[in-house]
Formats: C-alpha cells, structure tokens, sequence
C-alpha cells in the first residue's frame, strides 16, 4: 500500500520532532525534550492511523481521541505493545506539566522521554510500514522479533538513568497548576491593559479571552 502525501508528511514531522528532542536534551532544554518528544511520537500514531484506513477527514482532533484510536486499531488488534502504547500517555502528562506548570523536567525524565519516543517511532514505522524515512539508518542495532506483535526493546535507552526518583503527581493535580498559572497569567495581561489605559478595549479583550482557555489543550 502506498503511503498518501499526508502521512509521508506525518513522518517527515515526526522525525523532525524527534531530531529536536534530542538537541534540546543534550542541550540541557530538558522541558522542550519532552514536548518534542510527545509530538514525535503523537504525528507517527496519526500516519498509522491513516495506513490503516482511517480517512483524513476522521483523524481524531485531540489528543486522547488519537492516543485512544490508536490504542483500538493498533494494540487491541494484536499489532503493538499495550506498554510501549501507554508510554505516549505518560509523556503525554510530562508535557502538559512542561508547558503549563511552573515545574521543570528533571533531566533523567527528560532523557527517559527521547529515548521512548525513539523506540514508539521506530517501532511504529516498522510495524505499519512507514519505512523510507531519514531516521532508518540510526536504528540499525535493533532486530525485529519474528511475531507480528511489538514489544519494547531492552536496553532502549543508551543514556545512563540517574538515581533519583520523580514523585507522582496526578494528572488532576497537573490540571489544577496548569489553570492557576494560566488564570494569572491571563489576569496580569488585563490589569497591564488596564494601565496602558485602553479602556473599553480592555473589557472586549478579557471578553474574548474567555473564550479561550488552558482547558482547551488539557482536554485535548
């Protein structure tokens, strides 16, 4: 079957997702590595999607809609491993606490995130036939297992995991920050066009930005 320019696109978006995650890594961005990561992984899911019949116009909109329709035609159907499949909502949970929280990614979490999203990417384009890409030949030291089921790689990660162990924190609780810090932000804009004196066009902003909300993405 042949790939459709879309999903060749998904691929090329993917791998250059994950190219940055690992610069921002070995940069020591260790927040934007996660996001990177999430998003490598997220675009590939939604190209397997495609070459297994779902029609671009019914690709799911959000994120727990595309990582739930992954999970039915992908693990459910016997083709990947339900543990591999779940790491994209775990660092799905990372990146929301990145990119809406006041916490940074510690490093070894930061480092765990590339090195999964490397082997979800790699996996997933073996599996559903989304080879020919860029990112081939750094995966070479990986030998895929005669059953059509995929299974983690051992020894997946090359960097060295650090000691420490990261506190669990509820995907409520990540929420809760998230929309804090989101409120206060949202309030510290209106009271700095409140003192640039725009007046009437200060309520019609904080009107339309009602509107818009960090439940927006969480839900996603």
């Amino acid at each position: 079957m042949t790939m459709t320019p879309f999903a060749r696109a998904l691929v090329r978006k993917s791998e250059r997702a994950l190219k940055t995650a690992r610069l921002a890594l070995s940069s020591g961005d260790f927040d934007n590595a996660v996001n990177r990561s999430f998003y490598s992984m997220f675009d590939i899911a939604r190209a397997a999607l495609l070459e297994v019949g779902v029609a671009e116009d019914k690709l799911p909109r959000t994120h727990s809609g595309l990582i739930d329709a992954f999970r039915q035609r992908a693990v459910q159907t016997g083709k990947f491993d339900k543990d591999m499949a779940a790491d994209m909502s775990r660092i799905e949970s990372h990146r929301i606490r990145a990119d809406y929280t006041g916490f940074e990614i510690e490093p070894n979490v930061a480092a765990e995130a590339v090195a999964k999203a490397e082997a979800f990417v790699q996996t997933v384009e073996r599996v559903f036939n989304l080879g020919d890409t860029s990112l081939d030949g750094e995966y070479q030291s990986h030998t895929p297992s005669n059953d059509d089921k995929v299974s983690e790689m051992s020894g997946v990660s090359k960097i060295e995991k650090r000691d420490a162990q990261i506190e669990p924190v509820s995907l409520e609780e990540i929420r809760r920050q998230a929309r804090e810090n989101w409120l206060r932000l949202r309030q510290q804009k209106i009271e700095g066009l409140k003192g640039a004196g725009t007046g009437n066009d200060t309520d019609r902003e904080a009107r339309n930005d009602q509107s818009r909300s960090v439940d927006d993405d969480l839900n996603e």
